[in-house]
């Protein structure tokens, strides 16, 4: 019979450590804070959370540790009376810090107070609310969260994967991308380099020139380093996917284990699982097509590429996989957010993208209001916080040639742009964490992007609207799976395929992030977090003047339906568009001058000589490489501090002044970028 909460008669002291007093860190005779709702559609039953005052914390330690260890293994008691009681009358299975003590991190730990929250499980059947406001009531209980059930984690992409294969495509002929790298499906990621209508004819909405990251010129200067970890926690990534299987971190103290699955608190990542029924089953595709975006294995003769992928199998970024999606009923009464945050940051990640958030589907399937979304967010992430802040502060800090003296926490901004306009979305919206919003290939808002003022950059997310229904080609096209062991619906995979969403926003600012890191380690650079934060957000090009007239597309029942406004995203999609060649540009410290391709235009150059009044003279002006912009001759015409350009072609060089101030010759380095298009509001020099 299972075991009731009794609500009335006196507690008995079950420890013998005395509850600390109230001038010792308690309460001071108030009630705990209170997280979450017990009533919540989202609260997870049988299980709540609990933050400690730190003297109160401290005792739970140090008496847990004297206390006969369970059959299990698992701490079930706190060693403190008043507390003990509860548990005891609940029968609690579970009385664990949701952080495993650890002594390397526990400096860490001190700062962010993570090391005080402690999480119970008990029988789904004892009444939530009444468990919660009597450990809020206790002396030492500075915090009562109710958690949120697992079940409620989503992947923030807009309907499933497309499957495709090279078969589909056109034949391409030696195009800026294909000449970048040898994978044939890179031509036609128009997210790292779109060339405009030419590859995609008869679509519903032109390709803009340059409405991408500037990825094929970012790569003349770095494709990864394999040094760099990024935690990407989401549903499981394949990795055994052979566009992957070379960029896949591995632990060095168990070369199999290449990440963990939270969701079911195994060690066995499950990409077989199969959701949804026989005639709309669901894979888990999303989390390898995120790890795709970031590092799909470049120059292998394969399939896609990735933004920090390498070249021709190393030199990539690690992908370490963080499960807290799937779709078997194993879901454990932890926390599998924290427990892959943390699992991330003491495996050396430094960069944690995450490209999930929350249903917001009521019991009836029903969605909640604008207003009811932010209350219910807003009094819903303090443990999720604290780990957030504990990743960001702690992150990289062990490995002392990090080049991130912490970590970088990413978020999808979420795709319910349409329905609640601005309103905020957590954990995305959190001011410590980079919110994504996404776009089309035509710079415009994709017609789902979440966006506000809370929103902190944009990239390409997809939108299928734009090429039209019948193809994939306005989404992002990245990794699926294509395990042999999954029985497919329409037979085998290519292991390729498309998505939309900001979930596929997300990875593009991490895998520029991660690609940024690395030629930061290749200079023997380092930053702090908010540091490189700074770089990273201001590498960037506007495309608020695209925001005009209105946009079609169709809801998920098929409907159609119109923006009728685009004006109403203006400064609310972060600073503009994320810039690979920016960031690294920055990274290096070289000036970078934008020019349109195929046009004239005369460039003064005495701002970056001392201005109009120096007695500075231009000696020479020889590009690196010439060729790269369709220029025949390495030598730049110039008058005075005045240099001349007219680059055919898109692309980027160095270019390197010689000059003369006094008897004394010096040298300057700037960076010539040729770009077809660009916003209208220039981002460009």
């Amino acid at each position: 019979m299972k075991k009731l909460l009794l609500l009335c008669g006196l507690l008995a002291v079950f420890a013998c450590t005395e509850e600390p007093a109230d001038s010792a860190g308690g309460n001071g005779g108030r009630k705990a804070r209170v997280l979450g709702s017990p009533t919540s559609r989202l609260a997870l039953r049988g299980s709540l959370s609990v933050k400690l005052s730190p003297e109160t914390a401290q005792a739970v330690a140090a008496a847990q540790a004297q206390l006969p260890a369970t059959r299990s293994g698992v701490a079930t008691r706190s060693g403190v009376g008043g507390i003990d009681a509860i548990l005891h009358e609940i029968d609690a299975g579970r009385f664990e810090r949701v952080v495993a003590y650890n002594p390397e991190w526990e400096d860490v730990y001190e700062q962010t107070g993570i090391n005080r929250w402690y999480t119970i499980a008990f029988d789904d059947e004892i009444q939530l609310s009444e468990v919660g406001e009597r450990l809020a009531a206790l002396p030492g209980v500075a915090v009562v969260e109710y958690g949120i059930d697992p079940r409620y984690i989503r992947p923030m992409s807009e309907g499933p994967a497309v499957p495709a294969s090279e078969g589909m495509f056109p034949r391409v002929g030696e195009t800026r991308a294909a000449k970048a790298m040898n994978d044939p499906m890179l031509p036609f990621q128009w997210n790292y380099d779109n060339p405009g209508g030419g590859l995609f004819p008869d679509v519903a909405v032109k390709p803009e020139a340059g409405a991408d990251i500037d990825l094929l010129d970012a790569w003349q200067l770095c494709t990864g380093s394999e040094e760099v970890i990024v935690a990407v926690i989401d549903e499981p990534v394949q990795t055994t996917h052979p566009d992957l299987r070379a960029n896949i971190w591995s632990n060095p103290k168990n070369s199999q284990e290449h990440g963990y699955n939270f969701w079911d608190d195994s060690p066995e990542l499950d990409w077989k699982s199969v959701g949804g029924d026989d005639r709309n089953p669901e894979y888990a595709d999303h989390g390898t097509h995120v790890a795709g975006v970031i590092a799909a294995v470049n120059n292998n003769g394969r399939g896609v590429c990735g933004i920090a992928g390498g070249r021709s199998n190393s030199g990539g970024v690690r992908i370490m996989s963080c499960q807290i999606m799937g779709n078997s009923s194993g879901a454990n009464k932890g926390n599998p957010i924290v427990k892959a945050f943390e699992y991330a940051w003491t495996n050396g990640a430094i960069i944690a993208q995450n490209s999930w958030g929350y249903s917001l589907t009521n019991v009836n399937g029903e969605k909640i209001t604008p207003e009811q979304f932010e209350q219910e967010w807003e009094s819903n992430y303090g443990i999720i916080r604290d780990a957030i802040d504990t990743f960001i502060r702690g992150a990289g800090t062990k490995n002392p040639n990090s080049p991130l003296r912490g970590g970088l926490v990413i978020f999808a901004a979420g795709n319910d742009g349409d329905i609640y306009g601005d309103a905020r979305r957590y954990p995305a919206a959190y001011d410590a964490v980079i919110a994504v919003g996404a776009m089309d290939w035509s710079f415009r808002p994709a017609y789902y992007s979440d966006y506000g003022s809370w929103v902190d950059i944009t990239a390409p997310g997809g939108d299928i609207y734009t090429s039209g229904p019948q193809d994939g080609y306005g989404m992002i096209l990245s990794t699926i799976l294509c395990d042999d062991a999954i029985n497919f619906q329409g037979g085998p995979r290519s292991g390729y395929g498309f998505m939309q969403g900001t979930s596929m926003a997300c990875p593009h600012v991490s895998g520029i992030a991660a690609l940024g890191l690395s030629y930061a380690a290749q200079n023997g650079k380092q930053y702090t977090p908010a540091e490189f934060k700074a770089l990273l957000l201001s590498s960037i090009y506007g495309i608020d003047d695209y925001f005009t007239g209105s946009k079609d597309y169709f809801n998920a029942n098929n409907v159609p339906m119109t923006i009728p406004d685009l004006s109403v995203y203006k400064n609310k999609m972060g600073g503009g568009c994320v810039d690979a060649l920016k960031l690294l540009l920055a990274i290096k410290g070289t000036p970078a001058i934008y020019v349109k391709t195929g046009e004239a235009v005369t460039v003064d150059f005495a701002r970056y000589f001392g201005g109009d009044r120096s007695r500075l003279t231009l000696i020479s002006a020889e590009y690196d490489s010439a060729s790269s912009l369709g220029l025949n001759s390495s030598t730049a015409a110039f008058d005075g501090m005045k240099i001349a350009f007219n680059c055919p072609e898109p692309g980027t060089s160095m270019l390197t002044i010689r000059a003369r101030a006094g008897d004394t010759e010096f040298t300057r380095e700037f960076a010539i970028v040729s770009r077809a298009g660009l916003a209208a509001n220039g981002g460009w020099l």
